[in-house]
């Protein structure tokens, strides 16, 4: 059986070095310090943990919805 690739390897937590900007809500800001979700996507995404429940769940569902739809 071949390897089952990883396709969201990308996802991580991060410590901010400086101050920046969440890209999910850009009146948001992640200070230094500062734990945070981000991923790649032409270039790297930071997302607050304010809202990173809301950017994973959103995910989350529609890899639900795939799996729903392949299941069929």
């Amino acid at each position: 059986m071949p390897a089952v690739r990883n396709i969201v390897r990308d996802f991580r937590v991060e410590e901010a070095r400086a101050e920046r900007k969440c890209h999910a809500n850009s009146s948001d800001k992640i200070l230094a310090g500062e734990k945070h979700f981000a991923y790649d996507d032409s270039g790297r995404i930071n997302i607050c943990k304010k809202c990173a429940d809301s950017v994973l769940k959103v995910a989350s569902d529609h890899i639900e919805k795939v799996r729903i739809e392949l299941s069929r």
